[in-house]
């Protein structure tokens, strides 16, 4: 991993200003899990930066491809070669890979097709780091802001032919022998040789059902907290998410109220309320 992105990943998940490690799902060479048959891509690898989104997608099911029993799927049963869950840019890298190849493969998205993505607030700027990287198959990247990016991704997924089916995948149990099974959250079950999960990290949020929430200034993500600078900001919530929301934004100098529907915060970690006690 070049120099560049090691410091990325040490800031990343050491030094943010919460000032906690965070937590990653542990994962092998290509995505590669303890959970036989099934491989996780993207922002779930630790690095959230779209070109390594897209080669990982890609990587992981040129991984597959090596696979000696790739492709010996019985036609009978009905089940795939891959299932993709998550239709981000890395489950999209990954199916245009899976189209590219032959394979059998279908992808499951539960909210809305590139969704991290297109909630990022308007106009933002995008940065395809690291500069010097050229991707080889999967997604690729030429817009500098977020809505010409997400025109870009949609042309680029409508062009290589690849649907992406509404579905919220419950669990993933892998039975042995080649076989994986996904339960959905209507009750029935898809079975599949390989499995990727990209589904990223922002996780869906819950909605406030109250007026104004749809207007542009308001986001269910922080992104960059210096946007904030000098900025009165409410941040709605008493988690973990919540708590080093605020504590990055105060840390880069914006005004921030903090709203929680209970007397006491008690669900995040003791030392983001420590933290939120000293600077909210």
């Amino acid at each position: 991993m070049p120099g560049l992105i090691q410091r990325y990943t040490k800031w990343l998940h050491t030094q943010w200003p919460a000032g906690t490690v965070e937590k990653l799902p542990v994962s092998g060479p290509d995505g590669v899990t303890a959970l036989p048959g099934v491989r996780i891509v993207g922002d779930l690898t630790g690095i959230p930066l779209l070109k390594f989104s897209s080669h990982t997608g890609a990587e992981a099911v040129r991984a597959i491809l090596r696979k000696p029993d790739t492709g010996n799927r019985r036609p009978e049963s009905g089940e795939l070669d891959l299932a993709i869950i998550g239709a981000g840019v890395a489950g999209i890298s990954a199916a245009i890979e899976a189209k590219k190849a032959g394979l059998k493969f279908a992808v499951y998205e539960a909210t809305e097709i590139f969704s991290t993505v297109v909630n990022f607030p308007k106009a933002k700027p995008i940065y395809t780091y690291p500069t010097e990287m050229k991707l080889e198959g999967g997604l690729q990247f030429t817009a500098d802001v977020k809505e010409a990016l997400v025109e870009e991704m949609e042309a680029q997924r409508v062009a290589a032919g690849i649907e992406v089916t509404p579905a919220r995948v419950e669990r993933v149990e892998s039975r042995g022998r080649g076989t994986v099974v996904l339960h959905m959250s209507d009750k029935s079950t898809v079975t599949a040789r390989n499995v990727i999960v990209a589904i990223g990290r922002s996780g869906n949020f819950r909605k406030l059902g109250i007026p104004g929430e749809d207007l542009d200034k308001v986001y269910n993500r922080l992104f960059d907290p210096k946007e904030f600078a000098g900025q009165n900001v409410l941040v709605v919530g008493g988690g973990d998410s919540a708590l080093e929301t605020a504590i990055a934004l105060t840390a880069c100098g914006a005004h921030v109220t903090l709203s929680y529907r209970r007397k006491e915060l008690s669900r995040a970690k003791a030392e983001n309320i420590e933290k939120v006690e000293i600077l909210v």
